[in-house]
């Protein structure tokens, strides 16, 4: 069966992100492309998971399959840093003012976007 495809972008779904990046000199924007299979796959191992979390995920996704497309969510950008060669990744955005570093880190808070919650689990919040 073929993944249900999710545009985070999409109006359908509500954002908070405030659209402020502030990116240093060793860093760029990158596009969505780039991110979403790191979240895809962050989504993947969430719902796999054993025990009450991954108990939880499921009631809310059921067992299907899903694949994030299109472009972050409104107000988000996928950043890459380069310091000293290595290639860290932070997602700005947040109304806190701070980024996330990894796609498991801001899973939490695009799941809160998805299911229209107001409760939100992920560090930041």
């Amino acid at each position: 069966m073929d993944p249900i495809d999710i545009d985070l972008s999409a109006p359908i779904y509500p954002s908070d992100g405030t659209g402020v990046v502030p990116t240093e000199a060793n860093e760029r924007i990158e596009a969505a492309g780039g991110f979403l299979p790191a979240l895809t796959s962050a989504l993947e191992r969430k719902l796999r998971k054993p025990g009450a979390h991954g108990d939880a995920m499921r009631a809310m996704f059921g067992n299907d399959q899903y694949k994030f497309t299109g472009q972050m969510p409104v107000g988000y950008a996928h950043v890459r840093r380069d310091p000293m060669g290595r290639r860290d990744i932070r997602i700005y955005g947040h109304p806190s003012g701070r980024y996330y570093n990894s796609a498991e880190k801001f899973l939490p808070h695009v799941v809160a976007m998805l299911v229209f919650s107001d409760h939100c689990w992920c560090e930041l919040c």
